[in-house]
């Protein structure tokens, strides 16, 4: 096993490029220093030899595409889309359209998605709440909802009225 000069990691005794850094190892035959005067030392350092990786240029793999740039909501927007949210049906709307992707931003899709799951929680609490004091009162749960059909009724009414 040898080490990268780069970065120190532990590599195959073949490699030609470190794993961790990504560098090109130098060949493995010493390369002879010249020998310098102390004027030409002091004057100019002198090149380091680069090494060149023994395979051709056809068979190196090749990077065609380059990863899109991530757009990041700001403060602003997270606000604006609570604010958007929070609208009973046409939220729900958004949440269900952000939240199963949006084609250029994908922290949009992950907040909304974390919206979708935060008010699905939220009602399932909120049914849970009603059927635990349903039970405690001595209510069934139908006789329950026949109460709660006439309510939503009469505030539908008065809502579209």
């Amino acid at each position: 096993m040898k080490q990268c000069p780069y970065c120190g990691s532990e590599l195959a005794d073949d490699a030609k490029f470190c794993g961790e850094c990504g560098k090109s190892l130098p060949a493995d035959e010493p390369v002879a220093a010249p020998v310098e005067t102390p004027a030409e030392a002091a004057a100019e350092p002198a090149p380091v030899p680069v090494a060149v990786p023994e395979q051709p240029a056809a068979e190196m793999p090749v990077i065609t595409q380059v990863p899109p740039k991530k757009q990041m909501l700001s403060t602003f927007q997270y606000v604006v889309l609570s604010l958007l949210y929070a609208i009973p049906v046409i939220g729900l709307i958004f949440l269900f359209i952000f939240g199963a992707g949006h084609p250029k931003n994908g922290s949009l899709k992950r907040f909304s998605a974390a919206m979708l799951i935060l008010r699905l929680v939220f009602w399932i609490v909120v049914l849970a709440l009603m059927i635990v004091a349903m039970v405690k009162n001595g209510r069934f749960l139908t006789d329950a909802l026949g109460q709660l059909i006439p309510a939503v009724e009469n505030l539908l009414k008065a809502i579209f009225a």
